[in-house]
């Protein structure tokens, strides 16, 4: 099995060194990441973020006036008796959850909801195409890889289903919830778990390669990058594994609950965590160059572009600062926490708030919209083709844009069944 995984491993690594070779110095801007092994459709979006290095903040233009497509009704579940987690068996479950942005194949759009289901829709309609079910909620954004979907739920098993008609290739047991999105590289699917550990499956197979213990769960989607792979925990820290054996390679106290998915952007990583500390670190070395303190809790994962980082906060606001020295750019305070990482493109941020409002606002803290939803809005957007894609914990995924197209509300049918 090692030996595999140094066959996967090893030629990227090979890879990378002749493009930095040829390159030159690398900008700041460019991720060091390397294609799927299977080329999607253009304009698809595969991953939370995009890719591994959790980079990708938008594409296309952003509304200036912005107009309801369509919505999509999702179903509600009980917590129920079986769960003995602690919560109260009559909680209900409904909508998209923290951190839960939609992936897209083509003209097809793949979310997984809190009522259990994971959804495949039309992008452009809001039509259902099929959906699955697990066993419990689903709070992991999915992954698209070679024809297939990835994903974790609250049922405590890493799911496989065939992208063509949702039905179930395999699914493998871990020892708790799994709020982390799966990471695929060469067939190879890098994950955290609840139960303490990150994991390295067998994408084909689901079978584990390594798993490494580490201290608190993993509800951070992890990045890998050429040898490493990287990922916080709620015991506050920041983890460097080898990507060929687990092993840990360095870790960072960070100070409290790191759910934050790190961001990588050339030998540079960025991260927050719920003490509302947010760093800028060497991603060789685990070392801090600058950091910076929110007066909130940082749940949400920053996007870097344009030499700036931008971030929410529990204490209602969104943070521009300067991606080389952390110093601050400018503060927009909204009517809420904010849990959704931002999308950025076209000069605009759009991002959601746990008032329950989407705000779309110049990349210069200057207003131009917001849109109400029903219930906070933890999940994180995408903007994709001048429309965007949010899920609201109103139990609707909403499409948005300045298309013409009449507004139609398609619902989930027989979710009780």
């Amino acid at each position: 099995m090692i030996k595999t995984l140094i066959n996967r491993v090893f030629p990227f690594t090979f890879f990378l060194l002749v493009v930095l070779s040829c390159g030159g110095k690398q900008k700041a801007e460019k991720p060091i990441c390397e294609p799927d092994t299977l080329e999607p459709p253009e304009g698809s979006l595969i991953m939370f973020r995009g890719n591994q290095c959790h980079t990708f903040c938008g594409s296309g233009k952003v509304p200036r006036s912005i107009k309801l497509i369509w919505k999509f009704e999702t179903g509600f579940i009980y917590e129920g008796k079986k769960e003995k987690r602690g919560v109260d068996p009559k909680t209900i479950w409904r909508g998209i959850a923290w951190s839960g942005q939609p992936a897209f194949w083509g003209d097809t759009m793949v979310i997984g909801s809190c009522d259990s289901y994971l959804y495949c829709l039309n992008k452009h309609t809001g039509e259902l195409i099929w959906k699955y079910k697990c066993g419990h909620s689903i709070k992991s954004s999915p992954t698209l890889y070679k024809r297939r979907v990835y994903f974790g739920a609250r049922d405590n098993f890493l799911h496989c289903v065939s992208l063509r008609d949702g039905k179930l290739i395999w699914k493998t047991k871990i020892g708790n919830d799994m709020d982390s999105s799966p990471c695929i590289v060469n067939d190879t699917i890098y994950v955290g778990g609840e139960d303490h550990y990150i994991y390295c499956f067998d994408a084909d197979s689901g079978k584990v390669i390594w798993k490494t213990k580490v201290a608190g769960s993993i509800e951070s989607s992890v990045a890998v990058v050429d040898t490493f792979v990287y990922a916080g925990s709620s015991r506050g820290y920041l983890y460097c594994l080898s990507r060929l054996n687990g092993a840990i390679v360095w870790k960072f106290r960070t100070g409290s609950d790191t759910d934050v998915s790190p961001v990588i952007i050339g030998d540079t990583l960025y991260i927050g965590c719920e003490a509302g500390k947010f760093f800028c670190m060497d991603r060789h070395k685990g070392e801090v160059i600058w950091q910076y303190k929110a007066k909130g809790r940082v749940i949400s994962t920053p996007a870097i572009l344009g030499g700036r980082v931008y971030f929410g906060s529990g204490d209602r606001r969104i943070y521009c600062l300067s991606a080389d020295s952390g110093k601050v750019i400018w503060k927009f305070r909204t009517d809420g926490g904010i849990w959704s990482s931002p999308c950025v493109t076209d000069s605009m941020i759009v991002i959601g708030s746990r008032s329950g409002k989407l705000y779309g606002i110049t990349t210069e803290a200057e207003l131009v919209w917001s849109f109400p939803t029903g219930a906070l809005i933890n999940a994180t957007p995408a903007i994709l083709d001048g429309r965007i894609y949010c899920g609201s914990h109103d139990g609707y995924i909403y499409c948005l844009g300045e298309d013409t197209t009449e507004v139609t509300d398609q619902k989930s049918k027989d979710i009780m069944e």
